[in-house]
């Protein structure tokens, strides 16, 4: 009696969760179609309207948190496909609009690809919260991307304890940095009336996103000693399936669901790339680093120019 309720309340999560996920797509869908209306009909321009910034973002964390309940209860009864779905479709889904919507945004919208950066607006705090967090995301990144190029390395390197310790207090301290960091930055983005101007629901997305992300690894970091190491020796192995089209989702699916959370909302942070600010990464202007100087010619005196008042520089226009 007692297996067959908690299997019928598995199968309540399971079908709560798709219904969720259904309820959020069709109202995206349908914000697009009524954005592009209001746009086709007012002919290009739309008279901005004020948003609750704060509310949007408590009620998108409010939804996070329902969705991680679900999820945490499906996962740990293994509900039906839930597994499959999250680990096995849900990977390739994201990576497929990650690829489809890159290219389409770039393709169709290319002077669009920006961070939309608000430094103009307010630079103190920029500086403090988004100094720490670019350095512990980018410290992190490239963590577990050794740690999926060279597993082996890491685990001959996590051989002795005192490497292993250096390694995982290490990560820790970089994970709280770019936790801190996106902390001042919410903070900044909601008090500042500024910067809310230019302020959409997309950001608090990504913040939201964000927050799932980093938490959830700090939890996993804290509760789920010597990640590295089992970084290398389960999640390599699964990524490398996902890659090589034949998905082997065993080992990922005995995790705790910690782990899962935290690799589920990974998965979901690529797939929402195309349609936030989070586009800007991939034009970054990585080429200065190699191309040659620009040639900088002065056809007129710099210092007449600097100490001129006038509007127009060079030659007078004849009459």
């Amino acid at each position: 009696m007692m297996l067959l309720t908690v299997e019928l309340f598995g199968k309540f999560m399971l079908y709560g969760l798709l219904a969720i996920t259904a309820i959020i797509v069709y109202y995206a869908i349908k914000l697009v179609i009524r954005a592009r209306n209001v746009v086709r009909e007012s002919g290009g321009y739309i008279e901005s309207k004020p948003m609750k910034h704060f509310h949007v973002f408590l009620i998108m964390i409010a939804t996070a948190s329902v969705i991680i309940y679900l999820l945490k209860i499906g996962l740990e009864n293994n509900v039906g496909m839930l597994n499959e779905v999250v680990f096995l479709i849900f990977p390739y889904l994201a990576l497929a609009i990650f690829l489809m919507g890159s290219i389409y945004r770039y393709k169709s919208r290319g002077f669009q690809v920006s961070s939309l950066s608000s430094e103009f607006l307010e630079r103190k705090k920029l500086f403090w919260g988004s100094q720490p967090f670019h350095w512990g995301l980018l410290v992190l990144f490239f963590g577990h991307l050794i740690a999926f190029l060279f597993p082996q390395s890491v685990l001959a390197w996590n051989g002795e304890p005192i490497r292993l310790l250096i390694l995982e207090v290490s990560s820790f301290v970089f994970a709280l940095a770019a936790l801190t960091g996106l902390v001042l930055l919410i903070k900044r983005r909601m008090t500042n009336s500024q910067i809310l101007v230019v302020s959409n629901k997309m950001d608090m997305l990504v913040y939201t996103t964000l927050l799932v992300q980093i938490v959830s690894g700090l939890g996993v970091a804290y509760f789920v000693r010597w990640g590295s190491s089992w970084f290398a020796g389960v999640l390599t192995p699964y990524l490398r399936s996902l890659f090589a089209f034949n998905p082997d989702i065993a080992a990922v699916s005995a995790m705790p669901w910690l782990i899962q959370i935290h690799i589920i909302s990974a998965f979901g942070l690529i797939a929402i790339i195309p349609f936030t600010r989070y586009m800007h990464f991939l034009v970054a202007p990585i080429d200065y680093t190699w191309r040659g100087y620009q040639l900088v010619i002065w056809n007129w005196g710099r210092k007449s120019i600097r100490n001129s008042r006038a509007h127009f520089f060079g030659k007078k226009p004849t009459t």
